[in-house]
């Protein structure tokens, strides 16, 4: 007999067994989390993870975390926008340049936007916007991070080689799109564009050693040189998009936002339909290659995951 047909099926084990072994997780986090990974008919069997919170990243409380993929964060003090690259697990960090530190591509000249910090019950932070706590100025920020092929995962030295892009429509100009820095650079660098961007990139998102940055269509940059490649059209059927980033169609009565989301081997497009201020439906789309380029292509199973956007689970 094949060594394949020997195998267990393990998502077939009774659901009493799968509670029981699910009680018997080594901790309440990080077991249950990877119980619940294993496949569907585990996750059924046990109830819903705590929400994995980070921790604190310095002894200031104007510390704001932005975590990034492979256990990288950002993490970006308000008083002054000054920000790090840091790995948690291991310590090793690296400096970036402060946020509103900005330079046109090309240019050794750095513009300092407006940005003020003011630590009271009704302000936390005003730019040529205001924020009225935390929580909302980070909402705004959107980063994606390139780790070249073959660097160490964890490391300085990995820091060193990494590209952070960034978009926020409070520290740039309205249509700025994506900023991009590398550790040690003195200033964020505006990526051109190949079309024009209303505010900013509603999301970006790094797979396979490209950059994408969405605003209705999408636009698909080379990580490495940063040179846009195609535009891609956003999925069908997908009217009056929002953006929660911006605020932007959110108060009509029917409305879709989006989320890019790099999976392991695919880049995949949520779709949360909402009517009357409630979601309605979730779709997922996934970057497909057609005969006339990439596409948007609705698909049924994207895989094993369990995402949270916007306040509402998402399990695929």
């Amino acid at each position: 007999m094949a060594d394949e047909e020997k195998r267990p099926d393990w998502s077939n084990l009774p659901t009493d067994l799968l509670e029981n072994i699910g009680r018997r997780t080594r901790d309440a986090v990080t077991g249950l989390a990877a119980f619940r990974s294993v496949c569907r008919a585990w996750r059924a069997a046990v109830g819903p993870a705590p929400r994995l919170l980070l921790p604190r990243a310095g002894p200031s409380e104007d510390a704001l975390v932005f975590p990034l993929s492979r256990g990288w964060s950002i993490v970006v003090d308000a008083r002054d926008a000054s920000c790090r690259l840091s790995h948690l697990a291991t310590g090793a960090t690296a400096a970036l340049p402060r946020l509103n530190a900005v330079r046109h591509a090309g240019s050794d000249v750095v513009t300092h936007l407006t940005y003020l910090h003011r630590p009271d019950f009704h302000t936390a932070v005003r730019t040529w916007m205001l924020c009225r706590n935390y929580l909302q100025f980070t909402d705004f920020f959107r980063f994606a991070v390139h780790v070249p092929p073959g660097a160490p995962p964890t490391t300085a030295a990995a820091a060193a080689s990494m590209t952070i892009m960034m978009s926020h429509m409070m520290l740039v100009p309205p249509g700025a799109g994506m900023l991009c820095c590398r550790p040690g650079d003195a200033a964020w660098t505006l990526v051109n564009t190949p079309v024009p961007v209303n505010l900013g990139y509603f999301d970006l998102a790094y797979h396979d050693g490209k950059m994408f940055g969405f605003d209705g269509q999408m636009t698909v940059f080379d990580a490495t040189t940063l040179h846009a490649l195609c535009i891609v059209q956003p999925p069908p059927a997908t009217p009056n998009l929002a953006n929660k980033m911006y605020g932007i169609c959110t108060q009509k009565e029917e409305f879709n936002f989006v989320h890019l989301v790099a999976l392991p081997s695919k880049l995949v497009l949520v779709r949360t339909s909402v009517k009357s201020s409630r979601p309605v439906a979730f779709d997922v789309f996934e970057l497909r290659s057609t005969p006339d380029g990439l596409a948007w292509l609705e698909v049924r199973d994207a895989g094993n995951y369990e995402l949270f956007l916007d306040g509402y689970p998402h399990y695929f």
